[in-house]
């Protein structure tokens, strides 16, 4: 039997499409954990943070992002560090440029453009085995 199509035949399959696309962007965003910040035409998901020791036994974030957008942006991150009882005990920030629909694995031992680490250790001396736990406060993302 011949295939026939007609106005009818391809809007049904239309539909199909856009719902396809529409899954599938949202299985993709599913697997991502982490939160995101968004800027104009740009959207920066942040995943994957942990602790890392660093030289001197201090401690940073490392951490993955993500820029979905099509221009350049500057990200600037925010953390606390706690002690078992909830206590803020130190502070540190990770700071870094992300290209266009790129990639960015942050830490201390990766520069940013400005050739400093694109992660700061925790203020107060901290060691990774002296942090219960540590918080993201704020996101920042502006285009670049």
């Amino acid at each position: 039997m011949p295939h026939v199509t007609g106005a009818r035949g391809t809007q049904g399959r239309g539909w199909r499409i856009r719902g396809l696309v529409i899954v599938l962007a949202g299985g993709l965003l599913a697997g991502c954990a982490g939160t995101s910040s968004s800027s104009g035409a740009s959207e920066v998901a942040i995943t994957d943070e942990s602790l890392e020791t660093v030289q001197g036994n201090l401690c940073a974030v490392t951490g993955h992002a993500t820029n979905i957008g099509n221009l350049t942006v500057s990200v600037t991150i925010a953390y606390e560090a706690r002690n078992a009882t909830g206590v803020v005990i130190g502070a540190s920030s990770a700071s870094f440029e992300i290209a266009p629909f790129s990639n960015f694995d942050f830490r201390n031992g990766k520069g940013n453009q400005n050739g400093q680490p694109s992660s700061g250790v925790f203020s107060n001396g901290l060691a990774c085995a002296g942090i219960s736990s540590f918080k993201r406060t704020h996101v920042d993302v502006t285009h670049s």
